[in-house]
């Protein structure tokens, strides 16, 4: 698979912005993951890091900040000054904690500033070694003779919402057991002590790979091209569930507009590059490339998804 991000689209991007803000970086670029190292997002922010060093010419230091379902670096970065040295790289959980974490240090729509949608994939909901089903049509079914126990990698975590979606679009009978990260949750659905997880591509794919769990539904209408044999959730009936994942960067609140169109362009260009698209085909996603007000909505969307959902299934009370 090649997730292109032609050419002509990255000249195009830059044209628009060539003007803008033409000094920048005149440092060192703070990059902060809030997640340790060695998992999904670290290992995109590394290699994005080094094709961002050649683009700008100057370091990108990677961060590590992990914590408070990825608060704890988020709210570092809003803290950080508006000029683009201080930039985070985030998944979808960035719009998820909002909805159960009352008590943030920062404002989600005001101190954030949604830059790019560098990947998206799918959700896949897989079955570990007690899961008897095949797929989503086959649990629902095995849902009837026992509660199916859904693993997440904490409270108030992308998988934790995507299992109370699934829950409520399906009917299945199952209940929520939360651990301490999803390394913990794959360990505990792999030795039979929990039944099910959700995570996107990136995370699942390589434990599916090596046959320890299995792939049941990508949660979406219609199969993943780059999943072909996974069957969807469409398959089975079952529809709203179909939530992209993603990994984006952003930068404190108030950033210039031209600022962030510019920095917009240079990720376009970095995730155009062979050693991004080799990491899209690695993690079985596709490069986003959205302007800032495009992914903005898309941000502020998701965040009202996410607050309904704790609302309906009082998440968080």
């Amino acid at each position: 698979m090649k997730a292109l991000i032609t050419a002509a689209a990255v000249a195009a991007l830059g044209a628009g912005v060539a003007h803008a803000q033409a000094d920048f970086p005149t440092g060192p670029v703070t990059l902060i993951v809030p997640y340790g190292t060695g998992g999904s997002t670290d290992m995109t922010a590394r290699p994005l890091a080094i094709e961002l060093e050649e683009i700008w010419g100057q370091p990108v230091v990677i961060q590590n900040r992990p914590g408070a379902g990825s608060m704890i670096g988020t709210t570092e970065m809003t803290q950080a000054a508006p000029d683009g040295h201080t930039l985070l790289i985030n998944t979808a959980a960035i719009t998820t904690a909002p909805a159960i974490q009352a008590d943030l240090q920062f404002d989600p729509v005001d101190d954030v500033t949604p830059i790019s949608l560098l990947i998206t994939s799918p959700y896949v909901l897989t079955g570990g070694s007690n899961v008897n089903a095949d797929d989503l049509a086959g649990l629902l079914e095995e849902s009837q003779e026992r509660t199916i126990f859904m693993s997440t990698a904490g409270p108030g975590s992308s998988g934790h919402f995507m299992s109370e979606l699934v829950i409520s679009a399906s009917g299945l009978n199952a209940d929520i057991v939360h651990f301490g990260g999803g390394g913990e949750a794959y360990t505990n659905m792999m030795g039979g002590h929990a039944d099910t997880y959700i995570s996107t591509t990136a995370s699942v794919m390589p434990y599916v790979n090596d046959g320890r769990i299995k792939a049941l539904a990508v949660l979406a209408p219609e199969r993943f091209e780059l999943l072909p044999d996974v069957p969807s959730s469409g398959e089975a009936g079952v529809t709203g569930v179909d939530i992209e994942g993603w990994v984006a960067v952003f930068g404190p609140g108030g950033m210039d507009e031209e600022l962030a169109n510019r920095i917009n362009a240079d990720l376009a260009q970095a995730m155009a590059s062979e050693r991004m698209q080799e990491q899209l085909e690695q993690n079985y996603a596709v490069a986003g490339n959205l302007t800032p007000a495009e992914f903005r909505e898309i941000y502020l969307r998701d965040m009202q998804i996410w607050q309904n959902l704790a609302d309906e299934r009082g998440i968080g009370q």
